[in-house]
Formats: C-alpha cells, sequence, structure tokens
C-alpha cells in the first residue's frame, strides 16, 4: 500500500501494482506500507485507488507465478502444514488479533487433506495449457477453499466466487471482520449491493489500460501533472515489473476452463466489462 496525504494506492495482488506505486512514488511525497495491506479507518477518508486486471488473464499470471515457485498462492498450496503460518499470519490476514480455537482447528484439518503432490504437479511446466487447466480446477473448487489460505475459505464468498473476487472485497472495501460473518456475501447475486454499501475506492485502474488510467485517477484525485510526469507514466508501458514466465492467456483456455472463471469471477467480469480469451 503506496500511503501519501492526497492518495492512498492499495495493491491488489497481480494488477501491476509494483509498476503503479513506482509510478506514485516518483510523482507523490509519499511511503510504502507493507505490499497488500488493508485501509485502515482512519485512512478511508482520502482518495483510494486500486487496480484490477481481466480475470481470465489474473489466473494465468497468478500460476505462471507459481511455476517459478513464486508468491503465497504457491507457497500455502503446496506445503503441508506451517505453524508459524498459523500462529502468526493467518490472523493478521483476516484482520484479528488471534482466531478463535474452532478457526484453527478448521484450517488444519483442512491441511491434512490438501493434495500436496497435486497442487506440485500442476506447477510444473508454465508452458503446459493442460496443467493450467488442473490447476485452476484446483484453485476453484470450493472443496479445496481452505488450501490457499488466507482466510478465503472462511469467507461466504468463497462458496460461490474466486479468490480474486475475495481479495477485491477484502482490499478495497470496509468489510472488514464481516468479510468472514456478513449473511449477504452468501449469494452472489448480493455482492452488488454489498458493494455499494461497503466499496472505498474512488478510482479502480485496469490493468490493460493502466497508463491511461493511471493519469484519469490521478486528475481525479485533483493530482497535477506536468508534461514530463505524464511522460513517465506513459512509458511504462515497455517496462513491466514481478512478472511471471507464461504465454498468453488465449494459449491456456479452453471452453471449460473459460466457463468456469466466468462462474466464480462474474461480479469483476460484469463490472468491469472483461472479455473472455479467443479460443479460436
Amino acid at each position: 500500500m503506496f500511503v501519501s496525504d492526497s492518495l492512498i494506492f492499495v495493491e491488489l495482488h497481480k494488477t501491476a501494482g509494483s509498476h503503479i506505486g513506482r509510478c506514485l512514488n516518483k510523482i507523490l511525497t509519499g511511503e510504502q506500507v507493507g505490499k497488500h495491506n488493508v485501509v485502515p479507518p482512519e485512512l478511508q477518508n482520502r482518495f483510494i485507488l486500486g487496480s484490477i486486471r481481466n480475470p481470465w488473464d489474473w489466473y494465468v499470471s497468478l500460476w505462471g507465478y507459481g511455476c517459478d515457485r513464486k508468491g503465497s498462492a504457491f507457497s500455502q498450496t503446496t506445503r503441508r502444514y506451517s505453524v508459524d503460518y498459523y500462529w502468526r499470519q493467518l490472523n493478521k490476514e483476516m484482520g484479528k488479533n488471534w482466531l478463535n480455537p474452532a478457526q484453527y482447528a478448521r484450517q488444519m484439518l483442512a491441511d491434512t487433506t490438501k493434495p500436496v503432490a497435486l497442487w506440485n504437479e500442476v506447477y510444473a511446466d508454465s508452458g503446459n495449457p493442460e496443467l493450467f487447466r488442473q490447476w485452476l480446477r484446483l484453485m476453484l473448487d470450493s472443496k479445496r477453499r481452505f488450501d490457499i489460505g488466507e482466510g478465503y475459505g472462511f469467507s461466504p464468498l468463497s462458496a460461490h466466487s474466486g479468490v480474486l473476487t475475495y481479495r477485491y472485497f477484502k482490499l478495497f472495501t470496509n468489510l472488514g471482520a464481516q468479510l468472514y460473518s456478513l449473511p449477504d456475501l452468501a449469494n452472489s447475486s448480493s455482492l452488488n449491493d454489498v458493494w455499494k454499501q461497503y466499496g472505498i475506492t474512488n478510482f479502480v485502474v485496469r490493468n490493460e489500460h493502466l497508463e491511461a488510467d493511471l493519469i484519469d485517477a490521478l486528475t481525479s484525485a485533483n493530482i497535477p501533472l506536468s508534461d514530463e510526469q505524464r511522460l513517465f507514466i506513459l512509458q511504462g508501458k515497455n517496462e513491466k515489473t514481478n512478472t511471471s514466465s507464461r504465454k498468453s492467456m488465449d494459449f491456456y483456455y479452453d471452453e471449460e476452463s473459460i466457463a468456469l472463471v466466468k462462474n466464480k469471477e462474474d461480479f469483476i467480469i460484469s463490472r468491469y466489462g472483461y472479455t473472455a480469451p479467443n479460443i479460436a
């Protein structure tokens, strides 16, 4: 999370956050506070900027990053247990000082049956579309919702929506602990109403239109840009950071996997008008 007096940038994983943060650091006086942090209540009155990406492309990027043996999704799915994670990190990811005993027990029980060998297999080759499709089925299977950790399995969202929608609501709303208890989250048809009530972002940059959207966002935040600063942002399209090794998203999808993402990430797909990969 990038924090300045005039703007807060909330970094949703694999949505060009590193690049956007670098641009903001060049333009504004601020500081980087953690990475994928939730905006604390005392800062929510500032201009809140987020970023998003086509869900079909996002999943390919997340998987490709895991094929490079990187990222929290990879580390959580490919290990059986981590006592340190249970006691030091999981509670923080859920915005709590401590989890109750039943929650700890539920996560540990789920990890007992986690198919670690299979998870490791599907990260073996970033050039293999069948491995991606196997990984995607695991990632979006509600029975495996605890495998990725980070509290996803505890949220009512996990019954019908994918990890991207979960992270979107976690980072871009002021739901806080209600992310794990609000009854309306159990129904996918209620997500738009929940967003209207709890959403905190003033502008969300689309990865596919990053440079133009970022300039528009800064304009909306009443942050003046010099010609030099505009040029710096526009030149950023040639400088990718924190990338994964994989091909374009069209290479990996078939009709089944396209439909799977459509079903699980429909909130984001509909909200931003994203289109499916071309498999012709």
